[in-house]
C-alpha cells in the first residue's frame, strides 16, 4: 500500500501536470452553467410574456365578438322595426285601396 507521503506526492505531480487544464474545465463549465440559468430565465420571461400576450389577444377578441354581436343584435332590431312598417304601410296602402273604392 502507498503511504500518506506517496499519495501525497502523486497528488501534486497529478496537479502540475493537470492543475492547469482542470481550472479551465471548471472555468469552462462555470461559463457554461451562467449562460445555461441566463438562457433558462430569458426562457421563462418569453414565456410569460407570451402567455400574457394570448391572454390579452384573447380578452380583445372576446370583447370585439361581444361588440359584433351588440351591433347584430342592434341591426336585426332596426331590420325588424322596417319589417314592422312595411307591414303599417301594407295595411294602410289597403286601408286606402278601401276608401278609394268606397268613393
Amino acid at each position: 500500500m502507498a503511504s500518506d507521503s506517496d499519495l501525497s506526492k502523486i497528488q501534486a505531480v497529478k496537479e502540475l501536470i493537470f492543475g492547469q487544464e482542470i481550472q479551465n474545465y471548471d472555468t469552462e463549465f462555470k461559463e457554461i452553467n451562467a449562460r445555461s440559468l441566463k438562457n433558462e430565465e430569458k426562457s421563462k420571461n418569453d414565456y410569460i410574456a407570451l402567455n400574457n400576450a394570448i391572454s390579452n389577444l384573447e380578452k380583445s377578441v372576446s370583447a370585439r365578438i361581444d361588440r359584433l354581436e351588440a351591433d347584430l343584435n342592434k341591426k336585426l332590431a332596426l331590420l325588424d322595426d322596417k319589417k314592422t312598417d312595411r307591414a303599417k304601410l301594407g295595411k294602410m296602402l289597403i286601408q286606402i285601396g278601401e276608401k278609394l273604392q268606397d268613393q
